[in-house]
C-alpha cells in the first residue's frame, strides 16, 4: 500500500506574522487620513454656522435697527434674539432656524454673538480688519466666540475667512484667536449703515 501524504492547510507563523505586519502598515496610512478628513468637517460646520450668524445679524440690524446677541449657554429670551420672539420694534425672525446650542460648536465649547467687540470673556478690543497693526473696527458691533478651538483649528478658520490680510494671524483680519477661543469678526456700524434697510 502507498503512503498518502495529508497536506496541512493551516497558516505558519510567518505568513501570520506578514498579514498583520500588512495590516499595520494600512492602518497607520488610512488612520490619519480619515481624522485629517473629520476634523475638516467639523472646521468646515464652524464656516458654515459662521457664515449663517453673520447673514442673521445683518438681516435682524436692517429689520430692527438694533444690535443682536444669541448665546449658546443661556435660556433667556433677551440672549437669543436671532431666534426667539422679540417685543421689539420690526423684529421678524427668526433669523436662525433654531437657537444657538453647545451642539453648533463640533470642538464641545460655547457659542455666542455678542453685540459689541469690548463684550465677553476673551473679547478683542477690536479687529484690525486690514492687517495694519492697528484696530479699525471697535466699539458697536457683532461678532461670533466660539471656544475651545484649538490654535490648529484657529489657523484652518483663518485661513479661509482671512485669505489676504498680512499681519500676525492670530490678531489681524475677521478672525482673531487667544486662550483657545476664536472671535470672528461679523459686522460693525459702520457696515451696518453702509447695508441699512
Amino acid at each position: 500500500m502507498g503512503r498518502h501524504r495529508i497536506q496541512n492547510s493551516a497558516f505558519t507563523l510567518l505568513e501570520i506574522l506578514i498579514v498583520v505586519i500588512i495590516i499595520g502598515i494600512l492602518a497607520a496610512l488610512i488612520i490619519p487620513q480619515v481624522s485629517e478628513a473629520a476634523g475638516d468637517a467639523k472646521v468646515g460646520r464652524l464656516i458654515r454656522l459662521i457664515d449663517a450668524t453673520r447673514t442673521a445679524v445683518q438681516a435682524h440690524h436692517a429689520d430692527t435697527g438694533r444690535l443682536s446677541r444669541e448665546f449658546s449657554n443661556s435660556t433667556a429670551t433677551g440672549e437669543h434674539q436671532l431666534t426667539l420672539k422679540q417685543t421689539y420694534n420690526n423684529w421678524n425672525g427668526p433669523y436662525l432656524d433654531r437657537p444657538l446650542s453647545g451642539a453648533e460648536n463640533p470642538f464641545g465649547g460655547i457659542v455666542r454673538v455678542y453685540d459689541r467687540f469690548d463684550a465677553g470673556p476673551a473679547h478683542p478690543v477690536g479687529f484690525d480688519l486690514v492687517g495694519r497693526g492697528s484696530d479699525t473696527s471697535t466699539g458697536a458691533g457683532q461678532y461670533l466666540l466660539i471656544t475651545e478651538i484649538s490654535e490648529t483649528v484657529g489657523r484652518q478658520i483663518d485661513a479661509m475667512i482671512d485669505r489676504g490680510v498680512s499681519g500676525d494671524w492670530r490678531v489681524t483680519g475677521r478672525c482673531e484667536w487667544a486662550n483657545n477661543s476664536a472671535m470672528i469678526f461679523l459686522m460693525d456700524v459702520q457696515d451696518a449703515a453702509d447695508s441699512g434697510p
